[in-house]
């Protein structure tokens, strides 16, 4: 890839990233001014749970600005937005690491830009090895079909297909490892 190539795509997981926490912000004051101008950001639950307008901003861009690379969001407990983006098939904060973010994980939501909304085994290894300090976790395979996790059933991902409930996709402790 030559600079001009390297520039513009810089640009374009820019462009996500932004486009992505805007959204996220967004969300956050419509909710605040819902429960209290003065509540505090940090003490706004569930912002990201099964908010699929949310969920189209970042499938938008995984697949428009940035065409079939894979966009990975984590909401921690202040509910600040860390956003990074990888490949086609994987991504990762590596340099790009959530530097500040606060323990435990409320949401972790990544896509699958192929189409298809399931845990692979990375996915499977990540949220057991985060299931502890981690609530929450979602793959958006396209729009109203994303996969949901959550702590209280760590084995196990609720799939949803044009909205609706599609299938449970099950994992024992074995296949963590």
């Amino acid at each position: 890839m030559d600079d001009a190539e390297v520039q513009y795509w810089e640009e374009k997981r820019k462009e996500a990233e932004d486009s992505i926490k805007e959204h996220f912000a967004l969300e956050l004051d419509n909710i605040r001014r819902q429960i209290s101008p003065t509540a505090r950001i940090e003490d706004i639950p569930d912002v990201a749970f099964h908010n699929l307008s949310f969920h189209e901003t970042i499938w938008d861009a995984s697949t428009e600005i940035l065409p079939h690379l894979e966009v990975q969001v984590v909401i921690d407990k202040k509910n600040q937005c860390f956003v990074t983006t990888g490949s086609a098939g994987y991504v990762e904060f590596g340099m790009n690491p959530p530097y500040g973010a606060t323990l435990p994980i409320r949401c972790w939501i990544h896509t699958h830009p192929f189409g298809s909304a399931y845990f692979s085994g990375v996915d499977i290894r990540t949220v057991s090895i985060w299931q502890p300090i981690m609530e929450c976790a979602y793959v958006i395979g396209g729009i109203g079909h994303y996969g949901f996790w959550e702590q209280d059933n760590p084995n196990q991902l609720e799939i949803t297909l044009d909205n609706k409930f599609h299938r449970i996709q099950k994992w024992d402790k074995t296949e963590e490892e």
